[in-house]
C-alpha cells in the first residue's frame, strides 16, 4: 500500500502545482500590476461563475413533432407507380427509422416530402387515386409544417451542438499565430441558412448536415472564447474600477506627472498596451463573426424558448456574455484615458514619449 499511497501524493502535488494558462496568468498579472501602484483591492475570477453560461437541460430544449404514420398495405396497393415514396415510408417504419437521430430525421423528412411531392405529380389527375391523393397532401403539408420543429430538435439533440456551446476550462490561448474557427463559423452560417430557408427549400442530404454537426464537434475556439469573455468581463470590471478609485483620482493632484503616475503609465505600456490588448483583439476577431452568427440563429422560425433565451444570454443585445464585455472594454479605455490624462501622460500629449523612458 505504500508505495500507491507515495504515487499517489506525488501526483496530488503536481496536480496543485500546474501552471495556470498563460492567458489567466497575464490577466492576473496585470490586475496585480494595477492594484500595487494604486494600493486597490481586486479578486480574482471565480470559475464558477462559468456556471451562468451553461446550456439547459435538452428535454426543455425539444419541440413536439407528432408521429406520421402510413399505411404500408394502402401504400403497396394504391401507389405502385410510387417506388422511391414506398422505399421512404418501409425506412421510415424499420426499427433503425424509428429510433433515429433528429440530425438523421430532418434529412429523411425531407427526402420523404420529396418523395411525397413526386408522388402527388404523378397521380393527381388519376380519377382512381383520388383518396389517395388527398392523403398524401395532407401528410406533405403537415411534414412541411413541422420542418422548423424538425431543425431545431435536430441542433437541440446533437451533442455537436452542445459541445460547440459549452464553456471550457480553460480561455482562449495567447497565440501569435492566427486562431481560427472558421470551419465551425462557416458550419452555423450554413444551418442558419439551412433552417431560414425551410420550408420553401427541403433540407438537405444527411451527410452533409453530418459535415456541418462535425465541424462544431471539432471545434475547440467557441468554448474557449466563451471563458475568455467572462473571465476578461472580470479583469477589465477589477481594473476600471480600481482607475476610477479615490487613489487614482489623487494620483497626480497638481496635474502634473508624478513618480507613482510614471510607475503607472509603465503598467499600461508594458502590461495593458504590451500583452493585454493584443489578446483583446485576439477575442474580438474570433467574437465578432461567433456572436453574428449565434445572433442570425437565434432568427429561425420557432425557436424554443430555452434555446432563444441562452444565445440571448451569449450573445443577446443587452445584457448578455457579449454585451457585458463590450461595454467593459469601452470603460476600462475610458478609465486609462481618463487617468492618464489628467496625468499629462496620455499618448499624443506633448513630452509622452520622454515619460516612457
Amino acid at each position: 500500500m505504500r508505495p500507491f499511497v507515495l504515487i499517489f501524493a506525488c501526483y496530488l502535488l503536481l496536480s496543485g502545482c500546474e501552471r495556470a494558462p498563460e492567458a489567466s496568468q497575464q490577466m492576473d498579472n496585470y490586475l496585480e500590476r494595477v492594484g500595487r501602484v494604486l494600493d486597490a483591492p481586486w479578486t480574482q475570477f471565480d470559475s464558477q461563475n462559468l456556471s451562468h453560461y451553461r446550456v439547459g437541460p435538452r428535454r426543455q430544449r425539444m419541440l413536439p413533432v407528432a408521429a406520421q404514420r402510413i399505411g404500408m398495405l394502402d401504400l403497396l396497393v394504391e401507389s405502385r407507380r410510387c417506388q422511391t415514396l414506398q422505399q421512404s415510408v418501409s425506412q421510415r417504419n424499420s426499427s433503425l427509422g424509428k429510433v433515429m437521430p433528429w440530425s438523421h430525421r430532418l434529412a429523411a423528412d425531407g427526402e420523404l416530402i420529396r418523395a411525397l411531392d413526386d408522388c402527388i405529380e404523378v397521380i393527381h389527375d388519376d380519377p382512381s387515386r383520388q383518396a389517395l391523393l388527398a392523403d398524401l397532401q395532407r401528410i406533405a403539408t403537415t411534414k412541411r409544417d413541422e420542418l422548423h420543429s424538425v431543425f431545431w430538435n435536430a441542433l437541440n439533440a446533437s451533442s455537436e451542438f452542445e459541445y460547440y456551446l459549452r464553456f471550457a476550462d480553460t480561455p482562449l490561448p495567447v497565440s501569435s499565430s492566427a486562431l481560427s474557427d472558421q470551419s465551425a463559423i462557416n458550419a452555423l452560417q450554413q444551418l442558419t441558412a439551412i433552417g431560414q430557408a425551410l420550408p420553401g427549400q427541403l433540407p438537405p442530404p444527411r451527410a452533409v448536415l453530418e459535415e456541418h454537426f462535425q465541424a462544431l464537434q471539432r471545434s475547440q475556439r467557441g468554448s474557449e472564447l466563451i471563458h475568455s469573455l467572462a473571465r476578461l468581463t472580470h479583469m477589465l470590471e477589477q481594473a476600471t474600477a480600481m482607475l476610477g478609485s479615490e487613489r487614482a483620482q489623487k494620483l497626480c493632484p497638481l496635474g502634473q506627472p508624478t513618480p507613482r503616475s510614471q510607475i503607472l503609465l509603465n503598467v499600461f505600456v508594458t502590461f495593458y498596451a504590451g500583452e493585454i490588448q493584443p489578446y483583446l483583439a485576439q477575442v474580438q476577431r474570433l467574437g465578432q463573426p461567433w456572436q453574428q452568427s449565434l445572433s442570425e440563429l437565434a432568427q429561425v422560425p420557432a425557436i424554443p424558448q430555452d434555446t432563444k433565451a441562452y444565445l440571448q444570454a451569449l450573445v443577446g443585445s443587452e445584457d448578455s456574455l457579449w454585451a457585458r464585455y463590450q461595454q467593459q472594454l469601452a470603460a476600462h479605455s475610458a478609465a486609462w484615458q481618463d487617468v492618464l490624462g489628467r496625468c499629462q501622460s496620455s499618448p499624443g500629449q506633448s513630452g509622452w514619449q520622454d515619460r516612457l523612458q
